[in-house]
């Protein structure tokens, strides 16, 4: 047997795309966004994008990326149609999470939709354990409203911090949220950057009931985007409201919502106008990678 006809992982090349754009050009009815980030990819600092060769040729690609300094994330996998069930997938799995202990992550995790099941399957066996899953919910931009979130200034961390603890909404990702479609923990520094750059959108009322959101402006086709949402029901609904008056006042044609499967918090924006979008739900899968300094156990 000769080395050509036996797969090989290397770091991908810019002579690469035409042949990895080949095989992803059907992956969905609409294509695929491996175009749209090649480059990106391809010149992230603290990533690695991944080919596997045969016969000469790139069958199969994976990007894996620190999104933290103890936090790796897996994305983009994709096999050729012509070189499936020949155990690609594991190779480039496996060599990603390789990659991830060389690059310093504590943990490595991936996201996919609940409806793949080969995926799950292959997560398994990989030692991946699903931690959160989460629905897409979308809704029109809104004319302006008499209640309007507002942007918290940075001395109000201790008291988001608080409120983070208490997070039914957070407990069910199991302490994670959003970054773009990355998901990594929300941390007191995380927390701390995001009050820095603007992105807390808050509702408060007499007595205390408060209503906290996390957001992204101006995705492609997502409009803007909720990254993390939680609070009392109907405090909750008046913040989802604003937040699709402030797309409105963006320009904005939408808002869409990632929300995990926690009743309370998919009611107040079902009531807020949101409906699910999609088939499926969003499930994220993870692997410790080493033991973390409270005695977690690798996988």
């Amino acid at each position: 047997m000769t080395l050509s006809s036996q797969p090989y992982i290397r770091e991908a090349r810019s002579e690469d795309r035409d042949g990895v754009f080949r095989f992803c050009q059907n992956t969905w009815e609409w294509g695929d966004y491996i175009p749209q980030v090649w480059d990106r990819w391809l010149a992230e600092p603290r990533g690695k994008l991944l080919v596997a060769i045969l016969g000469g040729q790139p069958v199969a690609v994976d990007h894996v990326v620190m999104v933290s300094p103890e936090e790796a994330w897996l994305e983009g996998l994709r096999v050729d149609p012509a070189h499936r069930r020949a155990g690609l997938a594991t190779l480039m799995a496996r060599r990603c999470l390789k990659e991830s202990k060389s690059l310093g992550a504590r943990v490595a995790r991936f996201a996919t939709s609940s409806l793949n099941t080969p995926i799950h399957i292959l997560s398994a066996h990989l030692g991946f354990s699903r931690v959160a899953a989460l629905g897409l919910w979308r809704a029109e931009a809104t004319p302006v409203r008499n209640t309007m979130p507002s942007g918290p200034g940075a001395q109000a961390l201790a008291p988001l911090l608080s409120f983070l603890q208490g997070s039914a909404a957070l407990a069910a990702t199991g302490g994670l949220y959003s970054s773009g479609w990355r998901f990594k923990s929300l941390s007191p520094d995380e927390m701390r950057g995001s009050l820095e750059r603007g992105a807390v959108r808050q509702v408060s009322v007499l007595g205390g009931a408060v209503a906290l959101a996390i957001i992204e402006p101006g995705h492609p086709g997502e409009g803007l985007v909720v990254s993390y949402a939680d609070g009392s029901p109907g405090v909750l609904t008046e913040l989802a409201l604003g937040l699709r008056a402030e797309a409105a006042d963006l320009g904005l044609p939408l808002v869409s919502a990632r929300l995990p499967d926690v009743p309370q918090v998919q009611e107040a924006f079902r009531k807020a106008g949101y409906e699910p979008a999609g088939e499926g739900a969003f499930w994220v899968y993870q692997r410790i990678l080493r033991p973390s300094a409270v005695g977690e156990s690798p996988s």
